[in-house]
Parts: structure tokens; C-alpha cells; sequence
């Protein structure tokens, strides 16, 4: 137990450096008081009426040392000596035992230096001795009053329970005398408590937690970092309002009744792409701010919504579509995509004038022998040229018709133009021409293109066409 009694007396020399209070031109104190030590009225089931009547003649002084830790907190440690009548274990009390005790407290106050009433509450550990032996553990807990009786000096008025960790040693004890600040006495021109010297705001009235600083709105900002003083607002937002709580102010909050991030000025952002909501054309799909929000999976600058190939990059004339040649037609819907050509012709180059002047040609110049699907020699070489051509283009079709002029029975012009087409069409195949890649048909005297009346306009009636075209 002497070890708890030595310990008491180390916290009381560290003390005279711990903290800095409120009161900082005078944070240390000294008492001097007049103690009754009362171990009656514990024994007696608490009767004040004969234990005053058996205290009569006893007590001692107590000697202690305070330090402010902080507006609300002092550290109090008192020593006290003098005599008691103690109980002797069978009842009865011995007389006017030596009792000493040294204790380490804190004290909850309501401490303002030019107050005239300063209470408080106070708990701590003690360590007590009776004749200077028999060591024991004392706590405790009990309330007290300073009073200002000069800037700096108060009279102290304590009472407090002792529970012992030992039989038959609880007791009160009550002391009254002085309390002696050591230091100066506070300059305080603006009245708020604060000392000048410590007072961030000397001349404004304002409260301890911010050093003397006002909060006129009260929202736990000082006003000298509150860029909205007169409207309470949080710590995030440096004192402004913040209606719905996303941290950033209502000033600066493009949706202040709806929450969002910073990123889109608080407005709300379901997809987090950083574009807001309001201004988002895909606000449940992550997309890109140049798009309004919406994504762009093949990163070709076209939204995948309105991108007709959203897996394929492709330009913006063809819906976002891979086209190869360039030529505006997209390479699914182009006949040749290696090849430039216009949407007219599906994406394939057109022939040229002169070369669809050797089809006109042609369709005049084709002979077959009188009556029949033989073609003359002579032909050969006009034929040859369609050749040529359908080499040149071979994404192209062609179309061989076979037409005759009225002379004769229709069934069999019908079946002679038929069979004039056929040839043409087989000799084109026997030149390496593809024969997917042609059809044939014959229309008889059906579909003249001259006067049949005439000798002129019937040889224009009898003629085998060649269309070329992209299919």
C-alpha cells in the first residue's frame, strides 16, 4: 500500500506540467484548508446529530495542489493530516488516531475566472495511513464550491464519501478554507472568459471551443472560417448550408435537393459516369460526356444506341459502320467494299459511257443465222467485248434478253428469242464468264422497240440485250 501512497506523490510533481487551460495566466492553484475527518456518521447509519456531537475536538489541516487541465477539468491533489476517532473493529471507537491520506481527484467544473460561483463535481484514488502504518484504499467521490473573494482568491468548501477497500474505515470528510491561483489576473475586454493574450477574437464575444471566436449561426464553424456565418451549415461545406447532405453547398449545388457528387456539381449520377443524370442520355449505363453518357463499345464517336455496327468502328456516313473504300456505303450493304462506288450502285463503281455503248452496240449488232439460235462468226467479236466486260465488273450481273420482231407465229418467235438468249449466254460461259452470274430470256415479239410496219423498225425489233447491273 505504500507503493499506491508514493505513486499519489509522483502524479502530484508530474501534474505541474500537465495540460493548458482556459484559464491559462493562471492555471495553477494551492489550498489551504481546515478538514474534519468523520468516521461517525458512516458507523452510525448516517445520524449527522450524534456524530457532530462526537466530533467535537478532532480534525486536522489539508494542504493541495490544482492544475486547470481544461475549461471543465481540474486535477486536485490533496494531502491531509490530523486526528479521528476510529472504529476499533468490536463497536466501540478508538480515540484520536493519527490519519493521513493523499489523494489524486478530478474535479468536473463550472469554472469561469471572474465568476463569483465556481461548483463542481470531483472523483479520484487515495491512499490513506492511520499512525503511519496500516496503508489502505480510499476512493472518493463527493462535490465542491469556490468562491471569489478577490481576482485571485476563493474560499473552497468540500464534502465527500470515502469508500474503503478495507472494514470499518468509510467515512466523509469536510473541509474549508482557500483556494490561491497562482499567475495574473485575466484581461478579458470583450467579456466572453477568454483571456486576451489566448483570445483568437478579443474583441468579439465568443466561446472557448474556438478560442474565443463567435458562431453566430451556431452551426459549429467559427465565423472568421464560416463562409456563410449567418446561415447554419457543416464542416464539409465550410459552414453553408447543405440540403441534401451530399457535402457540397447549396450555392454551389446545381441539384440542391438532390444528392450527387462533386464530379457533377450535386446532381445525381445513377451510372457514375460523371455525366449528371439530367443531362444524360444513358443514365443506367455508364457512358462518355462527349455522348451525353451514353457508351460507345467500338470507340468510333457514334452512341451504341444509334450506332448500327456498336461492335464495328465505322464512320458517321454509315451510322458507324466499317466501310473500307469510303465510299458512304457501309461494307454489309456494299456489293464491292474494296472498290469506290456510289449508294446508287450499291457501292460498286459504274461503267463507264463508252463501255455501256458497247452493250447498245451489241444489242444491235448480234446476228445468228436466218431462222436459228446460231450465232454468225461475225458476232463473235462484239460478244468477246461483253466478255471483256463482265471480267472488268465481276460483282456485276448481266441479263441477256432475246427479242424478235412480229413476222411469223408468235409461239415461235417466242421460242427462237429464248433460244438466241441461251446462245449468247453459253458463249459467255465458254469465255470464262461464270454462269451464276447470268440469266436469259426470251420475250418474243412482245416488247417491240420499233414500228413493226417497217423493214427499219422490225430490224430494231430483232435484237438480243445485254444489261449489266449489280444485284
Amino acid at each position: 500500500m505504500k507503493k499506491l501512497f508514493y505513486t499519489l506523490i509522483l502524479i502530484a510533481m508530474l501534474s505541474a506540467n500537465t495540460g493548458i487551460a482556459q484559464f491559462k495566466t493562471a492555471p495553477d492553484g494551492v489550498t489551504a484548508k481546515r478538514v474534519l475527518m468523520d468516521f461517525y456518521t458512516p458507523a452510525n447509519d448516517f445520524d449527522p446529530i450524534t456524530s457532530l456531537r462526537d466530533l467535537k475536538d478532532l480534525g486536522g489541516a489539508e494542504i493541495g495542489y490544482n492544475r486547470h487541465l481544461a475549461s471543465w477539468l481540474n486535477l486536485a491533489v490533496p494531502l491531509r493530516i490530523g486526528v479521528a476517532d476510529m472504529p476499533n473493529g468490536t463497536g466501540g471507537f478508538k480515540p484520536r488516531v493519527l490519519n493521513t491520506s493523499l489523494d489524486a481527484v478530478l474535479q468536473i467544473k463550472y469554472f469561469k475566472p471572474k465568476k463569483l460561483l465556481a461548483p463542481y463535481l470531483m472523483a479520484g484514488v487515495g491512499a490513506a495511513m492511520e499512525n503511519w502504518e496500516n496503508t489502505r484504499v480510499e476512493i472518493p467521490i463527493g462535490v465542491g464550491l469556490n468562491v471569489r473573494i478577490a481576482p485571485l482568491v476563493y474560499i473552497n468548501a468540500q464534502t465527500e464519501y470515502r469508500l474503503a477497500l478495507k472494514d470499518d474505515r468509510n467515512n466523509l470528510a469536510h473541509s474549508l478554507g482557500f483556494l490561491f491561483l497562482i499567475g495574473n489576473e485575466i484581461n478579458d475586454r470583450d467579456k466572453d472568459g477568454i483571456a486576451d493574450e489566448v483570445d483568437e477574437c478579443p474583441d468579439e464575444f465568443g466561446l472557448a471551443q474556438f478560442n474565443g471566436c463567435p458562431d453566430k449561426d451556431g452551426d459549429g464553424i467559427p465565423d472568421k472560417t464560416d463562409k456563410c456565418p449567418e446561415q447554419p451549415g457543416t464542416e464539409a461545406t465550410m459552414g453553408c448550408p447543405d440540403a441534401d447532405g451530399d457535402g457540397i453547398a447549396d450555392g454551389d449545388d446545381k441539384c440542391p435537393d438532390q444528392a450527387g457528387p462533386k464530379a457533377t456539381m450535386g446532381c445525381p449520377d445513377r451510372d457514375g459516369d460523371g455525366v449528371a443524370d439530367k443531362d444524360d442520355d444513358c443514365p443506367d449505363v455508364a457512358g462518355l460526356k462527349s455522348l451525353k453518357g451514353c457508351p460507345d463499345k467500338d470507340g468510333d464517336g457514334i452512341a451504341d444506341a444509334k450506332d448500327k455496327c456498336p461492335n464495328e468502328a465505322g464512320p458517321a456516313a454509315t451510322m458507324g459502320c466499317p466501310d473500307r473504300d469510303g465510299d458512304g456505303v457501309a461494307d454489309k450493304d456494299d456489293k464491292c467494299p474494296d472498290q469506290f462506288g456510289p449508294a446508287s450502285n450499291q457501292g460498286c463503281p459504274e461503267m463507264k459511257k463508252e463501255e455501256k455503248a458497247v452493250l447498245e452496240n451489241a444489242a444491235r449488232s448480234i446476228q445468228f443465222e436466218f431462222g436459228s439460235a446460231v450465232i454468225k462468226k461475225e458476232s463473235y467479236a462484239i460478244l468477246d467485248q461483253v466478255v471483256g466486260l463482265m471480267k472488268t465488273y465481276p460483282t456485276y450481273s448481266c441479263d441477256i434478253s432475246g427479242h424478235t420482231d412480229n413476222v411469223g407465229n408468235s409461239a415461235v418467235n417466242q421460242s427462237l428469242s429464248e433460244k438466241r438468249a441461251k446462245a449468247c449466254l453459253d458463249y459467255l460461259v465458254s469465255k470464262g464468264v461464270e454462269a451464276k452470274r447470268m440469266t436469259s430470256a426470251g420475250y418474243g415479239d412482245t416488247k417491240p422497240v420499233g414500228d413493226n410496219k417497217t423493214s427499219q423498225g422490225r430490224k430494231l425489233n430483232r435484237r438480243t440485250e445485254f444489261l449489266m447491273s449489280v444485284k
